[in-house]
């Protein structure tokens, strides 16, 4: 149930917050006050379009706030805990939407930022929330089948989701059993292709980082004249006539004559030598590199042609060696798994077969549960639009099956006659738009107390009803309040006076911007509003609206004994 609503810089509203409770609530007002903003709020809090046209002019952002207690919405407290969020004491949550200019949202449960494919799974479980256009939604024969549906008990709703599960399980199958026989039918020409860059990878012997100490050493042939007059003048400094090698030999002899006359001259001598046998060392290394570095055109030639090779071999699989005998690697494991392909084909077939007859059955039982759920909401929907002034209205739910779907490979048309010994026709065809508004509402009543959703939220439901039929409508709407909270935008005084609770919508001018102000109102206000929506002389019609209220305080009453 929705315990109260915050909306900021959308359209009209800069800001205003709402408290809502349990029953009948009715927002009333002027044409064109805001009234279906507050609608259009609720949708975006529900996880609707973003549509950057509801920002505010000259804000940046759209907010809109809601506060839930889950208590009575069970599947939403198992959404929440499937996403290890738990809600508040009392079982209460706060969801919040926003709204940048840039055309981006952010919902948030709790605080926290959730996708909105997430968020959905908590708010589709909160509300059913009726536009302006709703019952437009039974001109498309695609819709009714849901209408149905969703008339069905929890053992029903049990066999929609098992055919649904099932289907997607064979769904899945069937697409890796087609892949797979694609697979087996370019299989020859694949493998040719993988052989034959096999034969050419293992071919070349690759080692990963090979590539690097081939450069490197291409680097000192190409440099090989540098390298040998450095090394040839740094060992010639070091080893041949008056070197450097010989003169420490000179200065680790003078020092050895005095060593034993004190530490210090010992460490000197010590420190001497160690110079000195480094210093040999390093023009013996050097002596070995000159003998190693004589031109050797052939490995020069090696190098290169290896690299070449290598450079070649990357353009095709990878761009250094690791990357190219990874690909191999990727090669083997493809070959291997086309030679298995026919296992894995008998497999698939096998796998197949079992979930198309697990699938079968499932939407076998889903069927005949519709055929006998058709029935019940035929007579449920009659019932209700006799109800509404169109006795003599006979409804039917024309089923015929269709290919295997997530809904069970099944469609459903409604049709109608509106009128006695006329034949039933397709209900896009033949009703009007106050018919498809009465049906609309004949439907939702028929379904109210199947729902297990909490709140129902309804935006000029009544549109293209009047007369004694209004009166019925408000009562219908006090009907389902019974059992859920019920939202309603509605310009019928009879609807109006029915609700627990009034707000009026109104705009006014503040000296720069038009604003838009929602209000409970009181005992004397709602006199005064209903007065209003009947029109005529302000005095009789005060009369009028105070016997209406008080007439529809009486029928509430009835009703919730009726329900107690």
């Amino acid at each position: 149930m929705l315990l109260s609503l915050t909306v900021r810089n959308i359209a009209l509203i800069d800001e205003t917050s709402v408290d809502f409770f349990s029953g009948l609530h009715v927002l009333t007002g002027e044409t064109g006050a805001g009234k279906s903003l507050i609608v259009d709020a609720m949708g975006l809090l529900l996880g609707g379009r973003a549509d950057r046209e509801l920002i505010r002019a000259g804000q940046d952002t759209a907010y809109v706030e809601g506060i839930f207690d889950l208590s009575d919405a069970p599947e939403a407290l198992e959404a929440l805990r499937k996403m290890d969020m738990a809600p508040e004491e009392g079982n209460e949550v706060i969801l919040s939407r926003q709204l940048s200019a840039s055309g981006r949202s952010v919902c948030r449960i709790g605080g926290l930022a959730v996708a909105l494919q997430a968020y959905h799974s908590v708010t589709d479980r909160l509300m059913d929330l009726h536009g302006q256009h709703a019952h437009q939604s039974l001109m498309d024969d695609r819709n009714h089948l849901k209408f149905l549906d969703d008339f069905g008990s929890a053992a029903h709703q049990a066999l929609l989701k098992d055919a649904a599960g099932r289907y997607r399980a064979w769904h899945e199958v069937s697409l890796a059993l087609e892949e797979t026989l694609e697979r087996s039918r370019q299989k020859q020409d694949r493998e040719d292709v993988l052989k034959m860059q096999r034969k050419e990878l293992k071919g070349a012997r690759l080692q990963r980082g090979e590539e690097e100490a081939l450069e490197k050493e291409r680097d000192r042939i190409r440099n090989g004249s540098k390298i040998v007059s450095a090394v040839r003048e740094s060992y010639s400094a070091l080893y041949e006539d008056a070197s450097a090698v010989s003169r420490l030999r000179a200065a680790v002899d003078a020092l050895r004559r005095i060593a034993p006359l004190g530490d210090d001259f010992s460490s000197l001598h010590e420190r001497a030598q160690n110079v000195y046998y480094e210093a040999e060392d390093i023009a013996l290394t050097l002596q070995g590199i000159l003998d190693s570095l004589a031109p050797d055109p052939e490995r020069e030639e090696q190098v290169m042609s290896r690299l070449d090779l290598i450079r070649r071999l990357s353009r095709r699989y990878g761009a250094t060696t690791g990357d190219m005998l990874d690909r191999l690697e990727a090669i083997e494991e493809e070959l291997r798994s086309l030679a298995s392909l026919d296992g894995d084909i008998a497999r698939l077939e096998d796998e197949e077969k079992k979930a198309r007859k697990a699938y079968d059955e499932a939407a076998d039982r889903l069927r005949a549960s519709r055929e006998a759920l058709s029935g019940q909401f035929e007579k449920a929907v009659e019932a209700q639009l006799k109800d509404l002034n169109m006795a003599g209205t006979r409804f039917r739910c024309l089923l015929s099956p269709a290919q295997p779907s997530v809904s069970g490979g099944q469609t459903c048309r409604f049709m109608i006659s509106p009128n006695r010994g006329e034949e039933l026709q397709s209900l896009s065809r033949t009703a009007s738009g106050g018919e498809l508004s009465r049906l609309m509402l004949a439907i939702k009543a028929a379904a109210a107390d199947r729902s297990t959703i909490p709140s129902m939220v309804f935006d000029e439901i009544d549109s293209g009803i009047s007369g004694q039929a209004a009166q019925v409508t408000a009562e219908k709407m006090a009907m389902i309040a019974r059992t859920h909270q019920v939202l309603c935008v509605t310009h019928l005084q009879q609807i109006a006076a029915m609700a627990d609770r009034q707000f009026l919508v109104e705009k006014s001018f503040d000296g720069e911007r038009t604003l838009s102000r929602i209000r409970l109102l009181d005992a004397d206000g709602r006199v005064k509003e209903i007065s209003r929506m009947l029109g005529g002389d302000p005095a009789s019609a005060a009369v009028h609206a105070a016997e209406m209220l008080k007439s529809s305080a009486e029928t509430r009453k009835k009703l919730n004994s009726s329900k107690d």
